[in-house]
């Protein structure tokens, strides 16, 4: 299976705009991906949330949505899965999810973040939640797992994915380390982390268009394996790693 991370430009809280682009990703890697799989909140953007509920119970977007719509119809269309981070509202609840989608264009698997990073935790009340743990689905043959950007950071959280033994660990994340200190230092240490977590571990993170945002993700993909980078798309512009698993 050949799965794209896919460090795609994204643009805060434009999800017209980023639904476009995920759309054209997906039609320029048609018949060299099997499974292509975007970062953390892809879809509205890291910095959307103004963490006054009555505000941004309008900006998650709920499963059925019409966003969500357009990326089951694209990959149906396209007979290719799909994997993306969004702000999701479910009844009164808000989550920093990352949905997956097969080559029918059929949900089979949504993840929720289940550490706190994501928000401003400090400010937030009960509409603000996490998921509970890690759970698997099979994708053409191959036992996957989830997890978002600080999960595999927090205490107990690699044991609990390695215990699951996965064939791929999805590492989407929203992470604005300058692009230097990515490709010279950090990503081997996020390369020993993902060996506490899985054999094979795809790390993909977004590239934020907007120079204000005070968390702007600066791209990049990696496969980890055994602690050893063993591809990259190095971090500083938009772009697609293409993992043969």
């Amino acid at each position: 299976m050949n799965i794209g991370l896919a460090s795609v430009a994204v643009v805060t809280r434009d999800t017209q705009r980023n639904v476009a682009a995920m759309v054209a990703a997906m039609k320029l890697y048609k018949g060299k991906c099997d499974f292509l799989v975007f970062g953390e909140t892809a879809l509205q953007g890291f910095d959307s949330l103004t963490w006054d509920y009555e505000i941004d119970r309008y900006t998650a977007v709920v499963q059925a949505s019409l966003p969500i719509c357009k990326m089951q119809k694209a990959a149906r269309c396209l007979g290719m899965g799909v994997s993306f981070g969004y702000l999701e509202r479910s009844e009164d609840k808000i989550y920093s999810s990352q949905i997956v989608i097969d080559q029918h264009g059929e949900v089979v698997h949504t993840f929720r973040r289940v550490s706190q990073g994501w928000k401003a935790y400090w400010r937030t009340d009960h509409h603000y939640c996490e998921g509970d743990g890690f759970e698997t689905f099979y994708y053409d043959g191959k036992k996957i797992a989830v997890a978002l950007c600080g999960d595999l950071w927090t205490e107990g959280r690699p044991e609990e994915m390695k215990a699951l033994n996965p064939d791929v660990v999805l590492w989407p994340v929203w992470c604005d380390f300058p692009c230097q200190a990515w490709n010279q230092k950090v990503k081997y240490e996020y390369a020993q982390q993902a060996a506490r977590c899985g054999e094979r571990v795809l790390y993909v993170n977004p590239f934020c268009m907007d120079t204000w945002a005070r968390d702007a993700a600066s791209g990049g993909a990696a496969y980890f394996q055994g602690g050893t980078v063993m591809a990259e798309l190095p971090a500083g512009k938009p772009g697609v790693l293409i993992v043969s698993i």
